[in-house]
């Protein structure tokens, strides 16, 4: 075995030591109550990070042995295949980065008014999601957020969001409509790469930013206004537009990235 391959090995074999500690530290910090497992905060609410269950459609409770579910936690039901649909109690304000990372089979979902922050890559690569609504009480969407979700033809921001994050919508090839609230002031790098069926959206004139690769290979779009409070468009911003054959620049725009 040569050297290289020794170091190789090695470096898995860390990896992967390092990788069951972690799981092995979860499981044992976690209590169980039904298919679901949690941690209590310790201010009587608890946190919901994992899932032993069958599939199907699934009812996250609104308490666990006499605690409040207050938050899904980071990756509490990754790769759960089995899953058609989802049911997030009133009591939930957060949901954890990758908490539906992966869901194949998950179809709807509906979000309750108590939730205020969406995680990074929380629907990323669910693509069997047709649809979804968000309410009025989330301020924050994380980045990549619904990468890959190529079931979503058209999806409604609320007016509570300010800000668009990188690649939120990125490889959404169904998506044909999205409405973007005046409240947003910038969109992320690459929020809308890779839509191939958007045809126009409306930039409100509250965006002040447009981020490299926002509009990549978006190849069916065929209109877009750029709004005269827009000061900077990042870099391959429009790359791959085919089916754009003009666009204005307002002259409050000072820079245009390479």
């Amino acid at each position: 075995m040569t050297k290289t391959r020794k170091i190789i090995l090695f470096l898995f074999t860390v990896v992967a030591v390092v990788v069951l500690m972690f799981a092995m530290s979860t499981t044992a910090s976690a209590a169980r109550s039904g298919d679901f497992f949690y941690t209590d905060n310790g201010d009587g609410t608890a946190m919901i990070t994992g899932y032993t269950g069958g599939g199907g459609d699934v009812v996250i409770p609104s308490e666990v042995n006499g605690l409040a579910v207050t938050s899904i936690g980071d990756y509490a039901f990754y790769n759960c295949t089995s899953f058609t649909s989802i049911e997030i109690p009133s009591s939930v304000t957060s949901i954890g980065q990758q908490a539906f990372y992966g869901c194949t089979s998950l179809t709807s979902i509906e979000i309750p008014s108590s939730v205020t922050s969406i995680g990074q890559q929380v629907f990323y690569g669910c693509t069997s999601l047709t649809s979804i609504e968000i309410p009025s009480s989330v301020t924050s969407i994380g980045g990549s957020a619904f990468y890959g979700c190529i079931g979503l033809t058209s999806i409604e921001i609320p007016s509570s969001v300010t800000s668009i994050g990188q690649q939120v919508f990125y490889g959404c090839t169904g998506l044909t409509s999205i409405e973007i609230p005046s409240s947003v002031t910038s969109i992320g790098s690459s929020a809308f790469s890779g839509c191939t069926s958007l045809t126009s959206i409306e930039i409100p004139s509250s965006v002040t930013n447009i981020g490299n690769y926002a509009f990549y290979q978006c190849t069916s779009l065929e209109s877009i206004e750029i709004p005269s409070g827009v000061t900077s468009i990042g870099g391959d911003a429009f790359y791959g537009c085919t089916s754009l054959t003009s666009i204005e620049i307002p002259s409050s725009v000072t820079s245009i990235g390479s």
